[in-house]
């Protein structure tokens, strides 16, 4: 299948405005409607208004915001001029924030009123860098004195590879990596991921996915955009509030994290009533067992829908789980522990060490790489990454996994040292880096340990100073201070040695074998 060539992120946008200019594209936790006609008009205005400020087309803007209308409507602003957005993550410190903006160069930071704390601890890395605040903050200008400032007129339409989003997705050598995604890769994402979704026209999301994480504008966001849909930020919620929004607002779509899994199936076994709505209820991100799922897909049936994807892909899917699928299975191996089949439009091959195709039988093992119109351009001013990531035109994803004869894929392990709990990544470097600096510490290996809440939790191994004293507070005290609370160790292990490889290198897998024994 192939997607339309010209498509931007921008032309999604006015495209339905044009089709359905009345109706409510973004609704506030606080109800407050933001219909197609007005993102559009304010998305002129405001593009019109920042390129004012003296930004050309290219240039970055990044933002630091919490789930809001203003946020969207800045993303479709900067679609409409040109510009770049780059989300920095509303739970990361400053000193997280800091290293992404120092990294991306941006021209201009945009913040919402509950970080403004954050954003004055910035200190260098926000030297020579304007601000503009949301209402409620104490900023002198606002993206509604810019609204009210810019120029109605329409601005040009973009073309496909203008670079729109730089998605950071830290790696494991410690720095920051940011996914180039082009308004035709967002674009065309958005319109796989509707397809994959099996979004209906006008398609209604009880939005439970923060805009914090860089895939839920394009994979959600956007894809409803592509069917003239309406996005509802729900805020914080519970599973029974949930149920309430879907049955109020009479949902299609909505996401389930892995540890409410379990919560929802009883709740929503007891409230029938409340979802008959939905189309799709879509589990993603981080990996759950066969078994959670089954439980929801016994109480929802074929509403649920399980995929593969990442931010390297325009932060949208590359495998999913079809219709049928979730239903209960009649041989020994359920299909709804697959992660699905390629979306239309890529292709998938699981290949050896050699780069030779493993053998389709569900057995053999190999590393997942694919093709599709909507990988990154490569990484922001990271030639060497993008050499490593992008080879001949396939993206390889670092992640195992095998293939059946039927196609479907199966994941077995998520980047040997990417951690994945509730959904959120961790990035062990990180971490060990923030740990490696407590007086008394000579070496940390953080690794993910199985739970079964979260999918996976942080534990770190310290192996500590010969004569030096260090308490698991000392170390938990420094995560706290430099890193957002979901990467913070749960539990600390201190440990004579860590296992290392022939070639001198720490042996995670065993690090997690000797925790898993020891039980720490």
């Amino acid at each position: 299948m192939t997607y339309p060539p010209d498509a931007t992120a921008a032309s999604l946008v006015r495209e339905a405005a044009a089709h359905a200019p009345d109706r409510a594209a973004v609704v506030s936790v606080d109800g407050r409607r933001v219909t197609y006609a007005q993102l559009v008009a304010n998305g002129d205005r405001l593009g019109s208004a920042l390129l004012g400020l003296g930004m050309v087309p290219g240039d970055r803007v990044a933002a630091w915001m919490e789930d809001s209308p203003e946020y969207v409507q800045l993303y479709v602003a900067c679609a409409f001029a040109g510009l770049v957005v780059v989300p920095i993550n509303s739970r990361l410190t400053s000193y997280e924030a800091a290293i992404i903006l120092k990294d991306a160069e941006p021209r201009l930071l945009v913040h919402s009123a509950g970080l403004e704390d954050r954003v004055h601890q910035l200190g260098s890395a926000l030297a020579g860098v304007p601000t503009v605040g949301v209402e409620g903050s104490t900023a002198n200008q606002t993206l509604a004195t810019l609204i009210a400032a810019g120029s109605a007129d329409p601005l040009p339409p973009r073309t496909v590879d203008e670079l729109y989003m730089i998605g950071y997705t830290s790696g494991t050598t410690g720095r920051p990596k940011g996914a180039m995604l082009t308004q035709g890769s967002v674009a065309t994402l958005a319109l796989m991921n509707a397809l994959s979704y099996r979004l209906v026209p006008g398609s209604i999301a009880a939005m439970t996915g923060s805009m914090s994480f860089v895939a839920v504008v394009p994979s959600h966001i956007y894809s409803h955009f592509a069917v003239q849909g309406t996005v509802c930020f729900l805020g914080k919620w519970t599973v029974d509030s949930l149920l309430d929004s879907i049955e109020q607002l009479q949902a299609t779509f909505t996401y389930l994290p892995s540890p409410v899994l379990t919560d929802f199936a009883r709740a929503a076994a007891v409230r029938p009533s409340a979802w008959t709505s939905l189309v799709t209820v879509l589990h993603s991100a981080s990996k759950a067992p066969v078994e959670k799922l089954r439980v929801v897909a016994d109480v929802i049936g074929d509403r649920l829908f399980e995929g593969w994807g990442m931010t390297e892909n325009s932060g949208g899917l590359a495998t999913a789980t079809c219709i049928g699928d979730a239903l209960p299975a009649h041989d020994a191996k359920d299909r709804l522990g697959s992660i699905g089949r390629p979306v239309a439009g890529v292709t998938v091959r699981v290949i050896d060490e050699d780069g030779a195709d493993v053998a389709a039988d569900g057995e053999s093992i190999g590393e997942l790489i694919f093709q599709s119109p909507s990988i990154m351009a490569g990484y922001w001013r990271n030639p060497d990454a993008t050499v490593s990531a992008i080879q001949n035109g396939w993206y390889h994803s670092g992640d195992l996994g095998s293939m059946d004869a039927d196609g479907y894929l199966w994941l077995h392990e998520r980047r040997s040292d990417l951690i994945v709990s509730g959904g959120m990544n961790v990035y062990p470097f990180e971490v060990e880096d923030v740990i490696a600096r407590v007086p008394g510490v000579r070496a940390c290996a953080v690794v993910g340990l199985p739970d079964e809440r979260w999918g996976q939790t942080v534990v770190a191994a310290v192996v500590v100073e010969l004569g030096m004293t260090v308490t698991a507070e000392q170390i938990l005290d420094a995560c706290r201070a430099y890193l957002a609370s979901f990467k913070k160790p749960t539990r600390v292990a201190f440990i004579a040695e860590l296992p290392m490889t022939a070639s001198l290198k720490i042996s995670r897998s065993r690090v997690r074998d000797l925790l898993l024994r020891d039980g720490a």
